[in-house]
């Protein structure tokens, strides 16, 4: 097949290098002209919490010289998609240049947004201080609160946060104190111009909205994690060796180097505007050398998310470990390896019981 991807990204770049080590040929359309990066890390490499190199997902000579993918470097805004279309806006004349594909993959691509008085949390290296958090990244939000527990500082926000507030209120942040320096997590959505899409169109890219197959309510794309998954996910559709692809819930998680936090579907108040006869179980385990703190939120006997906080396991490589599944409802949900094979099995049971709890048994 011929496959276009307009905007490159972590889930695109999974996808591509699937699809092209099949003998699929592949034309990438972006303006990114460097290595493809794990944005959710670039404040991890900033603290020296993982090396800047590690967070390369792939590079550029990987993609082209080794995959054979053709990289064609254009503004997204002078792409335009009809279909199985791609419209190249010459820099010239201003007409438009049109080439047919067989399948066209839609992706989207981040600048990292300049924000007046706050500073960026992709821009900044954090040290002990008064914070204020400020932003629509709901992950990266509760992930600075993270951060300043183990920096020892202080942070106050009115942002939305990943996770809901009384497990927001196990991490020992000490909320006091003069705000002195303003924290933002935004950035900007760059996309393509979309004319018209049809059932072959693939999309894989953050600020694209999704449907959570959880609470059937809709969210916004903005984890990394989740776009790999997704690029995996519709390239082993697109190479027929599974039949289907299911919904998949927001996946939101973080660390900092002694925290971690899982949130997969949406928190609480996020959810009461949708119903209003929600119930929950949480259970917490509390040993010398970790804490964990899980909870699931649900609607009779129907989960609706499931939320984990951990805090004493080493985090250094389990963002590379999304491998554990749990069948709930008889959908997979993920479970990330912690680390310690000891604090992982701790963890499942936890959440076995939070199931046991849930349905009465």
């Amino acid at each position: 097949m011929r496959i276009a991807i307009v905007g490159l990204n972590t889930g695109t770049a999974i996808y591509a290098q699937y699809l092209a080590k099949n003998g699929h040929e592949i034309t990438v359309f972006t303006e990114n002209r460097g290595d493809v990066e794990v944005m959710d890390l670039l404040p991890h490499a900033l603290l020296d919490i993982v090396n800047k190199e590690s967070i390369k997902l792939f590079t550029r000579k990987y993609l082209e010289d080794l995959l054979g993918i053709s990289v064609v470097n254009t503004r997204l805004q002078s792409v335009m998609i009809k279909g199985n279309n791609v419209l190249l806006a010459s820099s010239l004349d201003g007409q438009y240049h049109k080439d047919r594909y067989d399948r066209v993959v839609i992706g989207s691509e981040l600048s990292i947004k300049e924000p007046g008085n706050c500073v960026s949390i992709y821009r900044t290296v954090l040290s002990q201080g008064y914070y204020l958090v400020n932003g629509n990244d709901i992950g990266k939000n509760t992930e600075i609160l993270l951060f300043m527990a183990d920096l020892g500082g202080y942070a106050v926000t009115n942002s939305p946060l990943a996770m809901d507030d009384d497990l927001i209120k196990s991490i020992p942040i000490n909320r006091a104190g003069e705000t002195k320096v303003c924290l933002t997590t935004n950035y900007e959505v760059v996309k393509p111009v979309i004319d018209t899409i049809n059932e072959d169109n693939r999309f894989i890219g953050k600020g694209f909205t999704m449907r959570d197959s959880l609470s059937g309510a809709d969210y916004v794309v903005n984890r990394d994690y989740q776009l790999i998954i997704m690029g995996k996910l519709l390239a082993l559709k697109d190479l027929d060796i599974i039949d289907s692809l299911p919904l998949m819930p927001r996946l939101e998680l973080g660390f900092s180097r002694d925290w971690s936090f899982l949130s997969i579907g949406l928190t609480r108040n996020e959810l009461i505007p949708i119903f209003r006869d929600l119930s929950s179980s949480r259970i917490a385990y509390h040993s010398s050398d970790s804490d964990i703190i899980a909870k699931v939120i649900h609607r009779g006997n129907k989960l609706l998310s499931i939320q984990v906080l951990t805090r004493g396991v080493r985090l250094l490589n389990w963002f590379f470990s999304i491998y554990s599944m749990v069948m709930l409802n008889k959908v997979a949900y993920l479970v990330l390896d912690m680390g310690y094979e000891r604090t992982f099995n701790t963890l499942r049971g936890l959440l076995e019981q939070l199931m046991l709890n849930l349905y009465n048994i």
